[in-house]
């Protein structure tokens, strides 16, 4: 882990559902029981209290970092310092930063715990060595790679291409699996994190909502009831392209 000085962090061993989980993470999947376990017994696992910081942005990238439970934002700043701005939000079953890990190069975001987390943490050398030796575990992480790129270069689409209130409705249309119908949803973040997530300022996300009212969508507190999903999922052109 990076500079943990802001927070306590215990290591622990193995749990008997922790080798479950990690075969969930797709950068695992297909893999053996065997070479599952032998991944996992070269790593540690990590509690982390809310607020705890796993590493900064330009870190060198030591550990390839597995979410047990629990949430993790990555964060990023301009050279310098500066306000951070949120990239992504990560929950348990994710695995991150992979490519900082095979580059050899620092981080370029931050990463820190939303809420209490457990993580693996699988060291670098060990984990270049089951990739020479592996070759599904080669191709999962680099489909996992190429994923996450495609995903990122849809984020950098809808940032020019779609307006405040598009983005805020494909963000809460990720927050079920229901595409038909009507829905009542409960935010998982306050609604300054939600602006940052979406890359707006909170004044502005307060108005993205008031534009979605004509689409359907009520907000109460951190409840919202979408009336018609199909409808907003027109609006936002959602599911247009598939990553």
């Amino acid at each position: 882990m990076g500079d943990t000085a802001t927070t306590s962090v215990l290591r622990r061993k193995l749990r008997g559902d922790d080798l479950e989980i990690m075969a969930r993470v797709p950068l695992f999947a297909g893999l053996t029981p065997e070479a599952l376990a032998d991944i996992a017994g070269q790593s540690k696992v990590s509690r982390v209290p809310r607020g705890g910081t796993l590493f900064h942005q330009g870190d060198p990238a030591a550990v390839l970092h597995v979410l047990l439970d629990g949430q993790v934002a990555l964060m990023a700043a301009v050279e310098g310092g500066g306000e951070q701005t949120m990239l992504e939000i990560l929950d348990a079953g994710e695995s991150f930063i992979a490519a900082a890990l095979l580059t050899g190069k620092p981080y370029l975001m931050s990463a820190v715990t939303l809420t209490p987390c457990r993580l693996m943490e699988i060291p670098r050398d060990p984990l270049l060595s089951s990739l020479r030796s592996n070759p599904d575990l080669a191709l999962a992480m680099l489909a996992s790679l190429s994923r996450h790129f495609r995903l990122l270069i849809q984020e950098v689409k809808d940032l020019k291409l779609k307006s405040a209130s598009q983005r805020l409705a494909l963000y809460l249309m990720g927050l079920t699996p229901r595409r038909r119908g009507t829905v009542t949803l409960r935010l998982p973040h306050n609604k300054s994190l939600i602006a940052a997530r979406i890359g707006v300022r909170p004044e502005t996300l307060s108005r993205a909502f008031a534009q979605l009212k004509t689409h359907e969508v009520v907000v109460d507190g951190h409840t919202v009831c979408i009336g018609d999903l199909t409808k907003l999922g027109r609006y936002c052109h959602e599911g247009r392209e598939v990553v």
